[in-house]
């Protein structure tokens, strides 16, 4: 008898091409689910009582955890159409036993690119131009920007993401610095303490996961060490940030800008919002990685994912417990 398996995405079997669809069938009983918006978890519970394989994206569950793991005896593995794993608690898949599958590589290019997108809108004031143009700002506000050659960038974490940006942030005749506690890491890069990172850069982009029930690891004392009037960048999670720093940075005249690719927190703030109007904080409400090409690459892997745990099979992308942090 095959092994069962429940996939729940925001369009169903519809995201998946009649290839694929033959792919997961030779490898399991497949049921297929739609769900545009988050699951509760008696719901979740109830899609996945008979499934052997669960395969999940963040938009429907936005996290596993205790709340419907623990009603799930039969679970084996879990499949996540997601490069992050800080809504997951690996703790308690590993004392379950349940496999966790990731997608790590799939978004790099758009991620990186996406990343200096938020650089040249920073640098050439493009939000503010567009803002401007359109009457939405005053016309005398102005959208004077700085160009890239020569300017220092510091990468926190040198990983798949870090490193890419770095080589096209060279291609701009920019000098790129970065740190990274992995040894192996940033290959080529003139690499030196987070202190001296932030003391010397012009712009800091943060590349590094945030974990599971951990808070921001960037906030004001980060901040206050980064170079006057310089830039920040987050492409990352926003929870890596402490935005009420971020906007008492900006308000005492330290940080320049901030860019995060998410919605930013404290939006509804009349500082923040002062800011935002400004073109001081920017906001892409975490779209670096939707791209025609990552939708592509993403659901042919999270297929094979899918197959592989069927199967009973390890995966060079597959991560448990402990292993999983070391992203």
């Amino acid at each position: 008898m095959k092994k069962k398996a429940v996939l729940i995405t925001a369009s169903g079997k519809d995201n998946f091409t009649p290839e694929q669809i033959s792919r997961l069938e030779l490898a399991g009983d497949i049921t297929y689910h739609t769900a545009l918006d988050p699951i509760p978890a008696g719901r979740l519970v109830d899609l996945l009582q008979e499934a052997e394989v669960a395969g999940l994206t963040p938009r429907s569950v936005p996290s596993i955890d205790a709340s419907w793991i623990t009603q799930l005896p039969r679970l084996r593995g879990i499949a996540v159409f997601a490069t992050g794993i800080d809504y997951i608690d690996l703790e308690l898949l590993e004392e379950k036993d349940i496999t966790l599958s990731n997608l790590p590589q799939y978004s790099t290019i758009s991620v990186a690119e996406h990343t200096i997108g938020l650089l040249l809108t920073l640098s050439r004031r493009i939000h503010l131009s567009q803002d401007r143009v359109r009457g939405r700002v005053p016309a005398g506000t102005s959208v004077k920007g700085w160009e890239l050659r020569g300017k220092t960038l510091g990468l926190i974490g040198l990983g798949r993401i870090g490193s890419y940006v770095a080589g096209l942030a060279q291609a701009f005749g920019m000098n790129v610095i970065g740190c990274d506690p992995r040894e192996d890491r940033g290959q080529g890069l003139a690499k030196v303490s987070k202190e001296e990172l932030l003391a010397s850069s012009d712009i800091v982009s943060l590349h590094y996961p945030s974990s599971w029930g951990i808070g921001h690891s960037f906030g004001a004392h980060e901040l206050y060490r980064m170079k006057q009037g310089a830039y920040l960048i987050n492409v990352s999670r926003s929870a890596l940030v402490d935005n009420a720093a971020v906007v008492t940075s900006i308000d005492e005249g330290h940080l320049k800008g901030y860019a995060v690719d998410d919605f930013f927190s404290l939006a509804g703030d009349t500082l923040a919002q002062r800011q935002i109007a400004e073109g001081r904080i920017l906001q892409t409400g975490h779209t670096a990685w939707y791209s025609e090409e990552v939708i592509a690459r993403g659901y042919d892997s999270f297929v094979d994912h899918v197959a592989e745990l069927l199967r009973g099979a390890s995966l060079g992308t597959v991560v448990t417990g402990k292993d999983a942090r070391l992203l």
